[in-house]
């Protein structure tokens, strides 16, 4: 399918995934209509085992587009709203581990895209990233208020909420906010490996593991098991299992396939 604010390929089992939506790769109802498509796309994209989403070196994204905030009236904006945290939740439930490489300035929804996706890898130097809009008087209605506070703690995502202040790489690192961070010429190369190691992994156990982790940070103790044993059991029907397994007694390094 042809994007008209994404570009989407596939290298070595990573789909890549680039916003382009100049200037500030914000978001209007028309591009979140095209991620929620593309990420059903890149599920459904078996050669695809891993995927990176990144901006460009100067902005990841501003979030919601301003100038479509102030000229639409509150049932569009519900709607928009409604599709963002949908959008938003497909890409948290994807079977595939999801990376975020942020090279520029992530803002408001740009960050509470980063935030349903599994890891975020951060570029130092002059960008910054927070969450601002509670400076037009509204929260952070994609997820966040949910999803922040499992991540780096009650308090702290209060703060971040509350005061829209903006963080460096540096700061962002220490609260957990962003998983790791580079040098600005490292971090495209460091993700990409990052990426191929897990596609040549058992992506169908990654997947589950994903799925329990995410599932499961809610429930009780009783029900985490449980949804350990249901992952166990799928798992131990695939190929990627026996060849695991075979390979370990053969000692030589594993060829999974992800089925």
């Amino acid at each position: 399918m042809n994007y008209r604010f994404f570009h989407l390929y596939e290298e070595d089992s990573v789909g890549f995934v680039k916003i382009d939506r100049p200037p500030v790769n914000a978001f209007n109802l028309e591009a979140m209509q095209e991620l929620s498509a593309l990420i059903e796309e890149v599920g459904a994209d078996k050669n695809i085992k891993v995927v990176v989403i990144s901006g460009n070196t100067r902005v990841f994204s501003a979030g919601a587009d301003i100038n479509m905030l102030k000229g639409s009236d509150v049932d569009y904006l519900m709607g928009f709203l409604d599709l963002c945290q949908k959008t938003l939740r497909k890409i948290e439930m994807l079977p595939k581990i999801v990376i975020v490489v942020i090279e520029g300035h992530c803002i408001g929804g740009g960050l509470e895209l980063a935030l349903a996706c599994d890891f975020r890898f951060m570029a130092q130097g002059e960008s910054k990233i927070g969450l601002t809009e509670i400076r037009i008087g509204v929260i952070t209605p994609w997820g966040t208020t949910y999803r922040l506070p499992r991540l780096i703690g009650k308090s702290q995502a209060l703060d971040l909420i509350i005061t829209g202040r903006l963080l460096d790489a540096e700061e962002a690192h220490k609260i957990g906010l962003v998983d790791r961070i580079f040098p600005p010429g490292d971090i495209k190369s460091k993700a990409l490996d990052y990426a191929k190691d897990i596609a040549k992994g058992a992506t169908v156990a990654i997947g589950m593991a994903k799925k329990c982790v995410n599932e499961g940070i809610d429930k009780d103790f009783s029900e985490g098991l449980q949804l350990e044993r249901e992952a166990q059991m799928r798992l131990f029907h695939t190929r990627d299992f026996k060849e695991g397994v075979k390979a370990f007694l053969e000692k030589r390094t594993p060829e999974f396939k992800g089925e």
